[in-house]
């Protein structure tokens, strides 16, 4: 099985990444579209230059990425779900892959993602993108919420588990603090935290006010979160 999550920034998805990196069954990959995601959209990020000049920034090269192995058992992708600009979903997608969908409130993101780019967009956010690709898979899509994933983070594995049908592992809480082998090259822009970090601990997400000039994004993303929020699988 591949298992897709297609994620919003700030919404601990490289934490969801580590703790599928724990597992004996699952090999991970981080963010294998970015490359191909730059090139086409021409999008500014910290580490436009040394994802350019590392990961493939055509299609069939970029697709090639996301493959299994021949000694796969299952492989956890995680996607930033504005990555599928360019790509058609037909390529993406297939019998072997099950969707994961994580969201975030906006009054959460916002604050903390302009710390990284200015001037985001819907375009970086990627709220869009996640409300097209639920259209899209309709029931075969899971919505987890970053809230439900920080609050209760052991139930709400539990219960992606459950929806994944795969058993259970408790080394899914736990991981050692520092970088990863499969961190993407952008690591050091953003993954600061979760390298200090050895593991999930119940944590409540914060929201801040939204600064005026970013009020009118900050609307439109909160209608697809409502859209999708309602649809999230509940921790067990």
């Amino acid at each position: 099985m591949r298992i897709a999550l297609w994620a919003g920034p700030r919404s601990g998805s490289t934490a969801l990444m580590y703790s599928f990196a724990q597992r004996s069954d699952t090999r991970v990959v981080d963010e294998p579209l970015f490359g191909h995601f730059l090139a086409h959209t021409g999008a500014k990020r910290p580490s436009r230059q040394e994802v350019m000049a590392t990961m493939p920034t055509d299609m069939a090269s970029a697709l090639a990425t996301i493959q299994s192995r021949q000694d796969d058992q299952h492989v956890f992708l995680k996607h930033m779900a504005n990555h599928i600009e360019g790509v058609p979903f037909s390529y993406l997608d297939g019998d072997d892959v099950r969707h994961v969908i994580l969201i975030r409130h906006p009054d959460g993101v916002l604050p903390s993602y302009r710390v990284h780019v200015d001037h985001p967009t819907m375009l970086d956010l990627g709220y869009s993108h996640q409300r097209l690709l639920f259209e899209h898979l309709g029931e075969r899509a899971l919505v987890m919420t970053a809230e439900h994933l920080h609050a209760q983070p052991k139930e709400s594995l539990q219960a992606l588990c459950a929806a994944l049908d795969l058993a259970w592992d408790e080394r899914m809480m736990s991981w050692r603090p520092g970088p990863r082998p499969e961190d993407g090259v952008w690591a050091k822009y953003w993954y600061q935290g979760i390298h200090q970090s050895c593991g999930w601990e119940v944590r409540p997400l914060p929201q801040q006010d939204v600064p005026e000039n970013l009020q009118a994004l900050r609307d439109e993303c909160l209608q697809h979160y409502l859209a999708l929020s309602g649809k999230a699988i509940p921790p067990l």
